[in-house]
């Protein structure tokens, strides 16, 4: 696909609350509190776990659905395991070509990954900071030049006992765990700020509690 305009240059270091740095602007300014409301606004980008069968059945579907609407796609489908096996998120990708990979890991917060936003609408991990604990799991899990997919996040509810609800008890605030589907190319131009969206769903996982990250990244071969 071919892009009206480059998107501007932004960067962010995982393991510290997210900052965006643009061309002409002040480095490390932060993100307005709005910015990270809007990421979990970002309904149509949450996907919500399910039992492992239904996964598999949903992802099954996606494939069909996004291989009907272009004939030419090449699509990756995975399966997260948010929360096994009552809370496993089913999702579908389309990729760059055959031998592109789609790869899966789990990284304990703070991360230690540079993300940048490219010129082609994408967000790329730029660099692993050393002795991270993105370094700790190896090139296999995650590296520089992989673009970021999806990554798990907090969404807040109101927990509430079993048959609570139907006896009219009260709830207590709590967190669900969702997988963020990263905007890419036009969408990763739209004025909401996408960039900034994406890293506050990943900082919300140590928000809520210091929980580990899932994070999906595609992987293309290096010509």
């Amino acid at each position: 696909r071919a892009w009206a305009r480059p998107c501007s240059p932004v960067r962010w270091v995982g393991g510290v609350p997210p900052r965006a740095r643009r061309a002409h602007a002040l480095r490390g300014s932060r993100v307005s509190k709005s910015d990270a409301e809007d990421t979990l606004s970002a309904l149509e980008r949450l996907v919500g776990g399910v039992s492992s069968g239904e996964a598999a059945e949903s992802a099954e579907e996606d494939v069909k659905q996004v291989a009907a609407e272009t004939s030419t796609a090449i699509v990756r489908e995975v399966l997260v395991e948010l929360e096994p096996p009552d809370n496993i998120a089913a999702a579908s990708f389309e990729v760059k070509s055959a031998n592109t990979r789609v790869v899966q890991s789990v990284i304990a917060p703070p991360l230690g990954v540079v993300f940048e936003q490219n010129s082609c609408g994408e967000i790329v991990v730029a660099e692993i900071v050393p002795g991270s604990n993105a370094a700790a799991l190896g090139t296999v899990a995650i590296a520089a030049g992989d673009i970021l997919r999806a990554c798990s996040a907090m969404i807040p509810e109101m927990k509430y006992a079993t048959g609570g609800l139907m006896l009219g008890g009260n709830g207590r605030p709590g967190f669900r765990r969702v997988l963020f589907v990263t905007p890419t190319g036009d969408d990763l131009l739209l004025p909401q700020n996408a960039f900034a969206q994406t890293m506050s769903a990943i900082t919300s996982n140590a928000k809520a509690g210091g929980f580990d990250v899932n994070v999906v990244v595609e992987r293309r071969e290096k010509t």
